[in-house]
């Protein structure tokens, strides 16, 4: 797990997750602040590796096994509910907002 700082202006930012997305990573929404954003993509993680991703999921990509197919993943991010200290406490948060909505 590691964040990434990336304007969020490129991607859509939502207040729920879309069901079935999987949590990627969190990135704080401001420096230094407790408001945190998660990147959600629409495929599993494992699998993102053979599906065509743009900047930041591909990110998460080793590019000896980027083997892009017909699929495209899609990718959004979603507001973390909660102020959290750390990264830790932001992902698990936001792997529990993303289980409520399967």
């Amino acid at each position: 797990m590691s964040t990434v700082e990336t304007s969020t202006n490129d991607l859509p930012t939502l207040d729920k997750p879309p069901a079935g997305w999987h949590v990627l990573s969190v990135a704080r929404s401001a420096s230094r602040s407790r408001d945190w954003l998660a990147l959600m993509i629409d495929v599993e993680p494992d699998d993102l590796k053979n599906c065509e991703c743009d900047f930041p999921a591909k990110l998460w990509v080793h590019p000896k096994e980027y083997r892009p197919g017909p699929r495209r993943a899609q990718q959004c991010w979603v507001r973390v509910p909660g102020k959290h200290r750390s990264e830790d406490a932001a992902f698990e948060a936001a792997e529990t907002m993303a289980a409520v909505k399967h």
